[in-house]
């Protein structure tokens, strides 16, 4: 379906300049709530915000809040088999670590719960790994620019396509690595 957008015009008039103010919340869809609520309190440290709780009129409670330390958006998991399969594989979002030392930290902390991950990779500004959720959906933490963003460059030529997550034409599934 097309949107026709009519422009402005007459005298005085001028375009509306509209504003964002952020990201208000993030939204992943879940299968199974408790199940999505234990992952993300385990494998993320995150608190389920209970005032937060959505609720059918008949009390059942089919979305959650959570909020993940260090990170100022909260997380809402909403239960949505159909949404989940149809995004099993994707990669929603992507969190950012401090720097190197602080993603091996976190290859420490998934090793210790069991958690598979990829093995830590060279990505085009900085080094990522990835890891599944309960429904298959990969969430990575990649290693934030040192001086923000702002004068990133992107450098192909940095990255480790062998074997990686990268990887032009795979799944995008990360590459196993289970804790020793």
């Amino acid at each position: 379906m097309a949107v026709k957008v009519t422009p402005v015009t007459g005298k005085g008039a001028r375009p509306m300049n509209p504003r964002l103010t952020g990201v208000h919340h993030l939204k992943i869809p879940v299968s199974d709530l408790p199940t999505a609520i234990a992952w993300f309190e385990t494998a993320m440290a995150a608190t389920h915000v209970r005032k937060f709780d959505h609720r059918h009129p008949d009390g059942t409670v089919f979305a959650v809040i959570m909020s993940l330390p260090g990170v100022n958006i909260p997380l809402e998991l909403r239960l949505s088999p159909a949404a989940t399969t149809a995004a099993a594989g994707s990669d929603p979002v992507t969190f950012g670590v401090t720097d190197l030392d602080a993603l091996r930290r976190w290859v420490t902390h998934l090793d210790g719960l069991g958690i598979d991950h990829s093995p830590v990779t060279t990505g085009f500004i900085g080094h990522l790994i990835e890891f599944r959720t309960p429904d298959d959906l990969c969430i990575r933490l990649y290693t934030d620019p040192p001086n923000g963003f702002a004068d990133v460059e992107m450098r192909p030529d940095q990255v480790d396509f062998t074997g990686s997550p990268l990887s032009p034409g795979t799944d995008r599934s990360p590459a196993r690595h289970s804790p020793s």
